[in-house]
């Protein structure tokens, strides 16, 4: 070859490089630094003069004194519309009004007097320290389901069994209902454009049942689309505490107007049945002590608060028997269906013609009531006092059965006292924030975030805007040395030794709402005067396990601390004892400074 075509061969193939080169460099530009999200002060600082009173008033010492009584046997476990819990709101209340905190919550108003009594002295009207919610509590159920088919003169119907063929949970919030509607069946009930899979397509859906598969297609092969990238991270979110967190196939058949899904299980064999699923739920674990009774049902009243967005529509667990009976109307089963879409990656819905579905459960219920305990720090500002920072923790637990106290006194009674000691501080602080500040104890977090829940869509101050919202649930516990190695797997790629920095007595999670991504640099920037081995987690799509998700879903941001998960969750084992009154003064000062920062934005 001659020197000139080896030149023009080497230009060429230079030139063809260069997107190569430029796509890798691209990609190790947007390789995000896995040490960016932690925060690991040795050597703090001298915390600011204009905050230092609030600051020291906050002391491991006081958050014991509070945690104990909130998690002493006197209180039963405080479970929602308990003596117990009351007992607890009383005492919260009674510190507020001592500390000077204000009343937030509802309006008091004046008893009518009787025409027969005496002249009495006029009553004053004002805010309690309190917001009363309305609860209704289930005490049994009951349900009927019933699958009819009817063509012509034809009409066949077959009744099923609960909990052997379906199940259905908390579908009325524990009322009495029933529904009927004709059925579709929408494959896997996606829709994907870049896959070229819509399983509603040229589907009217809209106050029908849809019927779908679990999961999504080739759940069990490492090559399918949706176990890779976005596509994993949408249907199979990592995160464990999803409760309550509305799934994209479920927001999309609410979206297109469905009433109800009746669900089978992609596979049965993996994920058991609903029969199966019954039967695991009943047996006994000989690891754990055996509880008398069964926990209680409440679920706020229907038409008391706003439609929400994490609402979703009536899911139903049916058998795999019962879904075959139901397609059996229109000569097609289950396993062949999903064959057939496994194979082609397209949709085989159809309308199931004639076919109907109705449940009807009956419910024997009663009505109770719980409360929030709601004070408050006016700001300084003329204009920004009417926006609130609220910091809140749920101080309900789970309550007792049998000879059995769930004392919960790091779930959640050490947020219980981080709210307490915070309101304290900024009462005892000589300067006074900007925007006003909400100090709340929600009520029924373990019911379903009743409380918070409730706020969010009844907010007692009505005239100002919640800007924002500090939560905090379990905030006493260290971790231990195996949970922190699991903890680092997921983590992704660090540095080789830096788990082995991370000081477990030290260490805590901050999340935050990644839409306001100068909070990451607040908490940094406020971890300097407190010295924790803080992991940051920005996240766009928070989970709903604890009181910030009904300020999310509302659009409001949340900062959300929460310290290490241990065995003693939702157990008798709870107990003051194993709680580290050094973390939680760490991160209630944390906390204290954070409110502040945000109140003086």
């Amino acid at each position: 070859m001659s020197l000139k075509k080896l030149i023009t061969v080497m230009t060429v193939f230079f030139l063809l490089s260069l997107p190569v080169l430029n796509a890798q460099e691209a990609a190790e530009e947007k390789k995000e630094d896995p040490l960016k999200n932690f925060s690991i002060v040795e050597e703090t600082q001298p915390v600011p003069e204009n905050l230092k009173v609030g600051f020291e008033s906050i002391t491991a010492k006081d958050a014991v004194t509070y945690l104990k009584f909130i998690s002493s046997d006197l209180l039963q476990g405080r479970d929602t519309a308990t003596p117990g819990y009351e007992i607890a709101a009383e005492y919260v209340a009674s510190m507020f009004e001592l500390w000077g905190i204000k009343p937030a919550g509802a309006m008091t108003r004046p008893r009518m007097a009787s025409p027969f009594a005496a002249p009495a002295a006029p009553q004053k009207t004002g805010r309690s320290y309190f917001q009363t919610i309305p609860l209704r509590e289930t005490i049994e159920t009951d349900s009927k389901a019933i699958i009819e088919w009817q063509k012509g003169a034809q009409k066949k119907s077959r009744a099923f069994v609960a909990n052997q063929d379906y199940s259905y949970g908390r579908m009325f919030g524990g009322g009495t209902s029933s529904f009927t509607a004709p059925v579709v069946f929408v494959g896997y009930g996606i829709q994907e454009k870049s896959l070229n899979l819509d399983d509603y397509k040229n589907l009217d859906v809209k106050g029908k049942i849809v019927m779908m598969l679990s999961e999504t297609p080739g759940k069990d092969d490492p090559e399918s689309p949706f176990n890779k990238g976005e596509m994993k991270a949408k249907y199979y979110p990592q995160r464990q505490m999803m409760r309550r967190m509305t799934s994209p196939k479920s927001a999309l058949a609410k979206k297109l107007g469905a009433v109800a899904i009746l669900q089978v299980e992609n596979s049965p064999q993996t994920n058991g049945d609903v029969a199966q699923r019954v039967v695991s739920s009943r047996r006994i674990n000989d690891e754990r002590p055996i509880f008398p009774g069964t926990r209680r049902r409440l679920s706020l009243i229907q038409g008391k608060t706003q439609a929400m967005p994490w609402d979703t529509i009536p899911t139903i667990r049916i058998s795999r028997e019962m879904a075959d009976a139901i397609l059996g109307y229109v000569d097609q089963d289950t396993e062949s269906l999903k064959g057939k879409i496994e194979t082609t990656l397209k949709s085989h819905s159809m309308v199931l013609s004639g076919v109907s579905f109705t449940l009807a459960t009956k419910a024997k219920t009663k009505l109770v009531s719980s409360r929030n305990v709601l004070g408050y720090i006016e700001g300084t500002d003329p204009e920004l006092k009417n926006e609130l920072i609220v910091i809140g923790a749920h101080l309900d637990h789970l309550g007792q059965r049998g000879d059995y106290i769930f004392n919960g006194a790091d779930d959640n009674g050490s947020g219980s006292a981080a709210v307490m000691e915070v309101a304290q501080a900024f009462a005892k602080n000589p300067l006074k924030p900007k925007r006003s500040v909400v100090f709340a104890l929600w009520t029924g977090e373990e019911k379903g975030l009743l409380g918070s829940y409730y706020y969010v869509a009844n907010p007692t101050m009505a005239d100002k805007k919640i800007a924002n919202n500090i939560n905090l649930d379990m905030v006493s516990r260290t971790y231990t040395k195996e949970r922190l190695q699991r903890m680092g797997r997921m983590m992704g790629e660090l540095p080789e030794g830096f788990i082995d920095k991370i000081d477990i007595k030290k260490l805590t999670r901050g999340s935050y709402d990644a839409n306001v991504p100068e909070f990451g640099e607040m908490l940094k920037a406020n971890n300097q005067y407190v010295g924790l081995h803080l992991q940051l987690n920005p996240s766009k799509e928070p989970s709903g396990g604890s009181d910030h998700f009904p300020f999310a879903m509302a659009k409001i941001p949340y900062v959300y601390f929460m310290a290490a998960m241990t065995e003693d969750y939702h157990q008798p084992s709870d107990s003051v004892e194993k709680t580290s009154p050094e973390l939680m003064e760490k991160i209630f000062r944390l906390t204290y400074l954070m409110a502040n920062s945000i109140a003086n934005k």
